[in-house]
């Protein structure tokens, strides 16, 4: 259970440090993850709503909705658990990274996929271990 909690302690602390920013803050996850990141940010006192909900200044999106979608700042979840989730996942890893405009936090318990270690130091990223 401890490591389960991990990345989301990581993730409400990755969306605290988003908030002391001006702009929408995206928290994207995997299908199954995200409803759970949700319900753990609101229990944190974060208000946090669904993709469906306007105006929600952070709102927690199932990577598979994310296409089309834009933040000022966007927190990723458990890029290996995206890119595991189907077969076309690394697609959605990427479509979920490219959502940001202004910064990109990455929460991972688990190693990153190949592509985003080979992304280079540049990168801010978090670590729930």
């Amino acid at each position: 259970m401890g490591s389960e909690r991990q990345p989301v302690a990581a993730t409400i602390a990755a969306v605290r440090s988003a908030l002391e920013s001006a702009g929408s803050i995206g928290v994207i996850a995997s299908d199954e993850v995200a409803p759970g990141l949700g319900e753990a940010l609101r229990a944190a006192g974060v208000e946090a709503g669904g993709p469906e909900t306007l105006g929600a200044r952070v709102t927690v999106v199932p990577v598979s909705a994310a296409k089309g979608l834009e933040y000022d700042h966007v927190v990723v979840v458990e890029p290996a658990a995206i890119v595991r989730a189907e077969a076309r996942g690394l697609n959605r890893l990427y479509v979920a990274i490219t959502r940001a405009v202004s910064s990109l936090r990455i929460v991972h318990r688990e190693p990153l996929p190949p592509a985003l270690r080979r992304a280079g130091p540049g990168m801010s990223a978090g670590s729930g271990r």
